[in-house]
């Protein structure tokens, strides 16, 4: 399963976005994990595009970001590329500020954790608790599982855990359902939300923080 940790940021002073460059990717080549440094003309303007190709996704057009991106194990790609005004910026949200959240003037960005079990996902917490106390006037993160705040490893460990075990019990459950002819369609629909929204408030009163 994975955790979906939202985040978005401003720097305290776009001039240090080499300083920041430069220490990620000595900590990246310090754990062995892979990153991508983006040094793009912040005076041209973004013509970025989006395509979609099956389910794949093509970009085309300038992107003007400097940052670097990251992977951490089989995290998603973590985003930490800016605008000149410092703004944290991904290709999704030049192409559409709304990609992931509802804040057009300042967009959240995404990264999918946790498939390869707690250690990324407290990873890459770590690292941007480090650069948002060092580098950014505004760093601001929604983490479902609770150890961004909480930063308890052992209880965000045993929530991991327990939310692999329920997952697996709502999807044998939902199977039941779906083939339980005695019921009706409506019948099978009400009860898998009723399965869906118990197992939601069930993760949410045992989370991390």
């Amino acid at each position: 399963m994975y955790i979906k940790l939202r985040y978005r940021g401003r720097l305290r002073q776009p001039s240090e976005v080499y300083q920041l460059i430069q220490e990620v990717q000595d900590i990246c080549t310090a754990n062995a994990w892979n990153y991508k440094v983006w040094d793009e003309d912040w005076s041209l303007p973004s013509t970025l595009d989006m395509a979609f190709t099956g389910t794949a996704m093509n970009f085309t057009g300038n992107a003007p970001l400097k940052g670097i991106t990251l992977n951490i194990g089989d995290t998603e790609t973590a985003w930490l590329t800016f605008q000149p005004d410092g703004t944290l910026q991904s290709f999704f949200t030049l192409v559409n500020p709304l990609f992931i959240g509802n804040d057009e003037d300042f967009p959240w960005q995404r990264v999918k954790t946790g498939n390869d079990g707690p250690e990324t996902h407290i990873a890459l917490c770590k690292l941007f608790h480090y650069l948002a106390d060092k580098y950014f006037l505004v760093f601001e993160v929604q983490d479902e599982s609770g150890y961004w705040g909480s930063g308890n490893e052992e209880q965000f460990s045993s929530w991991l855990q327990d939310t692999e075990i329920a997952t697996r019990q709502l999807t044998e459950e939902l199977e039941l359902i779906r083939t339980n002819t005695a019921w009706s369609e409506a019948e099978r629909e009400e009860a898998a939300k009723r399965l869906v929204a118990d197992m939601r408030e069930r993760l949410k009163a045992g989370g991390a923080g």
